[in-house]
């Protein structure tokens, strides 16, 4: 081989040689590009996970004030039904009083007019 034939051939070893180096480094970064990212994938798969969690137990105290809220309203509606009755017992209860106050008023006038009677008659 001729010596020019030589000089070319260490040049495109040299080159080959810095080109897969270069290579080298370029795939080295790329590992540790994708190193980072499969942590900071799983990182954000964390927090994912608690984030659904967290959705979960949200659901289930918004269930369970619903629930509480039900009751709520119920023992509202409850209340306000006794005292509906209340009310009503109070205008029977009026009504029967004032017709034990007239009953009374009877009775007295009556009661009156036999002492009235019986005054004159002493």
């Amino acid at each position: 081989m001729s010596e020019e034939r030589l000089d070319r051939m260490e040049k495109m070893m040299a080159q080959l040689i810095q080109m897969v180096g270069h290579n080298n480094a370029v795939t080295e970064e790329l590992r540790q590009d994708v190193s980072g990212l499969k942590e900071d994938v799983a990182g954000l798969q964390q927090d994912v996970s608690g984030l659904k969690q967290d959705v979960v137990d949200l659901k289930q105290e918004i269930a369970d004030l619903d629930a509480k809220l039900e009751k709520g309203f119920a023992d509202i509606v409850t209340v306000v039904n006794v005292l509906g009755e209340k009310v009503d017992k109070i205008e029977t209860t009026q009504e029967h009083h004032g017709d034990m106050l007239d009953v009374l008023a009877v009775r007295t006038t009556h009661q009156e007019a036999e002492i009235q009677g019986l005054k004159r008659a002493i």
